[in-house]
């Protein structure tokens, strides 16, 4: 039988088209290989980028704190947010032990200063124009200078930010009810007790600012009682009133710091210096400068006068015989405003 004339045609035909399929499988392979190739340098081009641009910004966050507190104001609600809702509902490897423990110091700080009455109404007995000018309250800050300072404060003195922040919005409310400058109120906090709302003395001046609560009871008591002396939100209150008081009866911002810690000695040990030294260092923190938090504190002034241990005074060291345990806040407040004007009448 005769084969047909076609066939060396088809076979010429398949072979080509096999030839021409091997190169096309080889040229993709080198093609693929190319592109890996080319897809690792840029991946490690990229990586290397975005590492280098994580340094500059830590580096611009950690030499600009402006910077820093801009971030932590417009990220700091969305992870509130995010992980109060994951404390909400999950649970650990404990139990319950997530829930319990999801509500801290800060946020029961937050909630129990909604039930703290204004200290407005007090200290409205005490005009502000008696108080120095350099201690009244000042252009308030806003979130972004003081998310610096609580971010400043919790660094210098180790405690959480969110309770600093917190103490830092207690201060500006408490110096805008009261007429004082909250900077004042910060510094002498941290001064008095280092920022622990449980502090108390040898002598029993507890809280915050070291109210003497066996001495301020007529005051504590417009507040809730002897009790409100460890209430940090409470005792800022009692000793932004103490503060304002002292300072216009002792004239200006350094006698009534010396009136505030009880000296009746011309010195009072260089606390009013270290109180003005911190204030001074806050001021520069809001203001965006760069501020160590490891600066040393004012050097403390030895007085040749001897002080005496327990004056009768008004202030938060010191103590007022005429105090009454059950007065109302109108009766403080009067008897604030007649002790001033007895002071003026001695003067003159």
């Amino acid at each position: 039988m005769k084969k047909s004339g076609l066939s060396p045609w088809l076979l010429a035909a398949v072979r080509a088209f096999g030839a021409r399929g091997a190169a096309t499988v080889a040229m993709a392979r080198r093609d693929w290989r190319r592109l890996a190739w080319h897809g690792g340098r840029v991946g490690l081009y990229t990586s290397s980028a975005v590492g280098l641009v994580a340094v500059v910004g830590t580096l611009a966050l950690w030499a600009r704190p402006t910077w820093r507190a801009d971030l932590a104001s417009q990220v700091g609600p969305l992870l509130e947010a995010t992980t109060g809702s994951a404390n909400a509902t999950g649970l650990g490897a404990n139990g319950g032990v997530v829930g319990q423990l999801s509500q801290s110091d800060a946020s029961m700080m937050a909630q129990a200063a909604q039930h703290v009455p204004s200290a407005a109404v007090l200290a409205a007995y005490i005009p502000n124009q008696r108080v120095a000018a350099d201690a009244r309250a000042t252009k308030a800050l806003d979130s972004r200078e003081q998310i610096a300072v609580a971010d400043y404060l919790a660094r210098r003195y180790r405690v959480a930010g969110d309770v600093t922040g917190n103490l830092v919005r207690a201060a500006y409310s408490t110096g805008k009810e009261v007429g004082l400058d909250p900077l004042l109120l910060l510094a002498v906090m941290a001064i008095e007790s280092g920022f622990n709302p449980y502090a108390e003395s040898t002598v029993g001046a507890q809280g915050l600012m070291q109210v003497m609560s066996k001495v301020h009871r007529d005051k504590l008591e417009y507040f809730g009682g002897p009790e409100a002396a460890l209430h940090p939100i409470a005792n800022i209150k009692v000793g932004a009133l103490i503060l304002k008081e002292c300072i216009a009866r002792g004239g200006s911002l350094a006698g009534g710091l010396r009136r505030y810690v009880g000296s009746t000695s011309a010195g009072d040990g260089g606390y009013g210096a270290k109180v003005l030294a911190e204030r001074d260092r806050l001021r520069s923190v809001a203001m965006g400068h760069k501020v160590s938090p490891n600066a040393p504190q004012a050097p403390v002034i030895v007085s040749s006068v001897k002080a005496v241990a327990k004056p009768v005074s008004t202030g938060s060291k010191s103590g007022d015989t005429t105090d009454s345990v059950t007065t109302p806040a109108a009766s403080v407040g009067k008897a604030a405003a007649k002790s001033l004007e007895a002071d003026d009448s001695t003067a003159a």
